[in-house]
């Protein structure tokens, strides 16, 4: 007999112990959520994103059948998609100006086409040159010397503050510029060189970069990122000719240790969560599933658990919301 949590059970476990603590304290975590019931899978994404959401977290969804989930590099990038850089930037420099003794303008004010750094002079009544002067400092200080950040990314970051406090076409220019390359647009590092990137974001170096990634969002202010993964793709046997990628058995294993490299890394970055959503073909399929890469399986698998009860802090919970199954409440 399988024991099974409801889905808004373990949804309440996570938002307490991990979102609204844990993790916003620094923490990180990655869960595998195997969903066995459709309605369950549903609970399952729609509340995730519900109270990653509310509690201020960059929630990204990420799944197999359009992201080649076994290379870091499409993961990186498919994240990257999803984040609002420009927002993210503003708000750094909103907390330097702020900690160097300025008043932060208002989003609704009459000069909001204005340069930044001229709306936020006028704001405290101060010469704009000066204000320049002293936010490229403090920007040089708290984000180019930051040694969280991987060298390249932090330069990035650090021409993505300087253009959107400059404003203007130029501005506007050197983020497009740096936004593509994040986000795999332009994979070219010709296009960042004038920036002093000399580095391409790969497969090698895409988990350096992600990480940084998730170390930017919290200097922002936000409590960190929630990364939602589907992986049911990864369990079909033959390739269905339609729209979605398909995984030979050596892909698959390729994103099993994708996965495994999440686990182990968690000590290498702050406010992380990640949710894996596997099918329940994941823990019954000898030959693509959990059981087919004993390094993820040694991680994650409860081979020592209650009959009747679930442990919903566990790295891997079984979910149902139908009848006849054991529940834990």
């Amino acid at each position: 007999m399988t024991a099974f949590i409801q889905p808004e059970v373990w949804l309440r476990f996570v938002e307490d112990e991990y979102l609204s603590s844990y993790v916003r304290s620094g923490g990180s975590s990655s869960k595998f959520a195997v969903a066995f019931d459709p309605h369950s899978a549903q609970s399952i994404r729609a509340g995730l994103s519900e109270v990653g959401g509310r509690l201020g977290y960059v929630v990204v969804r990420i799944s197999a059948s359009d992201t080649r989930i076994h290379k870091m590099d499409e993961i990186f990038f498919r994240t990257a998609e999803q984040l609002p850089w420009k927002d993210l930037s503003c708000q750094v420099i909103r907390e330097l100006a702020i900690h160097a003794g300025y008043t932060w303008p208002d989003r609704d004010a009459a000069d909001c086409d204005a340069p930044l750094s001229e709306r936020i002079a006028s704001k405290n009544k101060v010469d704009p040159q000066m204000l320049l002067l002293d936010l490229k400092k403090q920007i040089a200080n708290r984000v180019f010397k930051e040694r969280k950040l991987a060298k390249d990314f932090r330069v990035a970051m650090t021409h993505l503050c300087l253009a959107e406090l400059a404003g203007g076409s130029d501005g506007a220019l050197t983020v497009r510029l740096l936004t593509d390359w994040l986000t795999g647009r332009n994979k070219t590092v010709g296009a960042v060189k004038p920036f002093q990137i000399f580095r391409k974001i790969n497969r090698a170096t895409a988990r350096y970069f992600f990480e940084s990634m998730v170390h930017w969002v919290r200097l922002a202010g936000r409590p960190g990122v929630l990364l939602l993964m589907d992986t049911e793709r990864l369990m079909l046997l033959r390739d269905p000719q339609d729209r979605g990628l398909y995984y030979t058995k050596a892909a698959v294993l390729d994103a099993y240790e994708v996965l495994r490299e999440f686990i182990d890394g968690a000590d290498r970055v702050s406010g992380y969560f990640l949710v894996v959503l596997p099918s329940v073909a994941f823990l019954e399929d000898h030959s693509r599933g959990l059981s087919a890469y004993e390094a993820l399986k040694f991680r994650v698998f409860d081979e020592v658990r209650d009959k009747r009860l679930v442990n919903p802090m566990g790295s891997l919970v079984r979910i149902a919301s139908g009848q006849g199954r054991e529940r834990a409440d």
